[in-house]
């Protein structure tokens, strides 16, 4: 009897404990609100911002990701809105003036040869002016040829330049162009002389202004520079990007869109007053004196008076005072020479 009791009350004792052990253990009929269970861990993650460059000093943003850091300028046609021009609109830099005739060109600037397009086109002869502006600015000037003083001032001061990187483009052999408007430059030629003639591709130079906001004291919502009895340069400001796009001639002319289907569009025109003169060697073309002037400068929608210098550190621009280095707004700049008898032909409002 004895041991039955006992047999009973160890049974009970050890029912009690596997009972207990189910409970603390969540077993299949645990309650779900007495079970435990491990915390919820969230992974966060984190994009990580783009590699910074070296400034690139044309245009002021840190995305030059190479030591190759001298510029490199195409002479492109500008004439005729019938002219179809590739990979314009990838420069960073622009530089237009009247050669003869009335007629215009654009020096589109690289900041480097690592920036440069497969193709760029249609290329044209130098001028003078063209030369002194690629001098002043320490680049690599590509050109078709030229006039009598413009291989002149190229070969008196030395202007590191590449001429025969050309090559006929199908597309451009094919347009309203006329046959002297149909080569392009391809990266791989213009490469290719720049290491058979032995330039540099690295600078000293530091560019021509500084950056940074500041604001003019004049509208400028529209930029229209005079610069020839046929052609004008203009502009106008999309408040919505900060950028000034431009017209293929007058204000009232379209937009300026290249074949490659970008636009000119820009962060500061910069407007260059200075003497003209007929070309002591050739009485049907123009050259400029190139030493200096002054000028305006139209950036964020307003504008003010500048002044600019050549010296043999190179093309510098100034605040109106003509000491303080000039102000910029990052991006790219469009500066249009222009004869300083039609400064007051030039309308900014």
């Amino acid at each position: 009897m004895k041991n039955a009791r006992l047999f009973r009350l160890t049974a009970a004792v050890l029912t009690a404990v596997l009972l207990l052990t189910l409970v603390a253990c969540g077993g299949n009929n645990a309650d779900p609100e007495l079970s435990s269970s491990a915390p919820t861990t969230t992974t966060t993650t984190t994009t990580a911002p783009p590699p910074k460059g070296d400034l690139n000093t044309l245009t002021g943003k840190y995305d030059l990701f190479t030591k190759n850091d001298r510029y490199i300028g195409y002479v492109v046609t500008d004439e005729d809105s019938r002219h179809i021009q590739l990979n314009l609109e990838d420069a960073d830099f622009y530089f237009e003036s009247e050669t003869e005739g009335g007629i215009p060109r654009i020096l589109a600037v690289f900041s480097s040869i690592d920036r440069i397009p497969d193709e760029i086109g249609p290329v044209r002869s130098a001028r003078p002016h063209f030369a002194k502006f690629a001098y002043a600015m320490d680049m690599i000037y590509c050109h078709i040829g030229g006039s009598t003083s413009g291989l002149a001032t190229i070969q008196q001061l030395g202007v590191d330049d590449v001429r025969n990187a050309e090559q006929t483009s199908p597309i451009l052999k094919n347009s309203q162009n006329y046959s002297w408007n149909r080569k392009v430059f391809t990266k791989a030629k213009v490469l290719n002389e720049i290491k058979q003639r032995g330039h540099s591709t690295a600078t000293t130079y530091t560019g021509p202004y500084q950056f940074g906001e500041k604001a003019g004291t004049l509208p400028a919502t529209t930029v229209d520079v005079k610069i020839s009895g046929n052609y004008q340069m203009a502009f106008t400001y999309n408040a919505e990007s900060g950028l000034y796009q431009k017209h293929r001639n007058s204000l009232s002319s379209p937009l300026h869109t290249t074949y490659t289907g970008g636009t000119i569009e820009v962060s500061n025109v910069i407007v260059m007053y200075d003497n003209r003169f007929v070309d002591p060697l050739d009485a049907k073309r123009y050259d400029f004196t190139m030493q200096s002037g002054d000028g305006i400068l139209a950036s964020g929608g307003t504008s003010r008076s500048i002044k600019w210098k050549i010296t043999s550190g190179g093309l510098r621009y100034y605040e109106a005072d003509g000491t303080t280095p000039l102000t910029v707004s990052a991006g790219k700049t469009f500066v249009c020479l222009t004869n300083k008898d039609f400064k007051a032909q030039t309308t900014v409002k």
